[in-house]
């Protein structure tokens, strides 16, 4: 399958906004996510990605924030949101997009590239190792 990696246009908010609902299995609100989508694209901190099929169907979706940090005396990029179809997993869609956000990341000059995954996602996990990246961190949240 012929896959198009391209820049987030405003146009692709319903789309995106979707597959986030369904990465999150909730249905967020819309009117917030539409600030939340239309500032993070126009950010240039921010590097958001679709892959498009040959039929312009937006396939997966890939989300990164970059900021400088003090402890890794550079840009460190981290990836927000990662989310391919259904129907289109196990297909080289999301090993697109990570490769060229990869790409991206280091063109900018970031030192590293860093995910967090939710516990339950195993088939995540085993995706991001096989991935080279290394499992180095326990990450804890709490609801303020």
């Amino acid at each position: 399958m012929e896959i198009q990696i391209r820049k987030t246009v405003p146009g692709d908010l319903q789309a995106v906004y979707d597959m986030i609902c369904n990465l999150e299995e909730t249905s967020l609100d819309f009117e917030k996510f539409s600030i939340i989508f239309f500032s993070n694209i126009s950010n240039a901190t921010n590097q958001y990605l679709v892959a498009v099929n040959n039929q312009n169907v937006i396939t997966g979706m890939i989300s990164c924030h970059i900021q400088n940090l003090l402890h890794h005396t550079g840009a460190v990029a981290e990836i927000m949101e990662f989310f391919v179809r259904d129907i289109y997993r196990n297909t080289g869609t999301g090993s697109q997009l990570l490769t060229r956000l990869e790409e991206i990341t280091r063109e900018q000059g970031c030192v590293s590239l860093e995910v967090t995954a939710q516990n339950k996602r195993s088939m995540t996990h085993r995706f991001y190792l096989n991935k080279n990246f290394k499992q180095s961190h326990l990450k804890f949240t709490k609801t303020i």
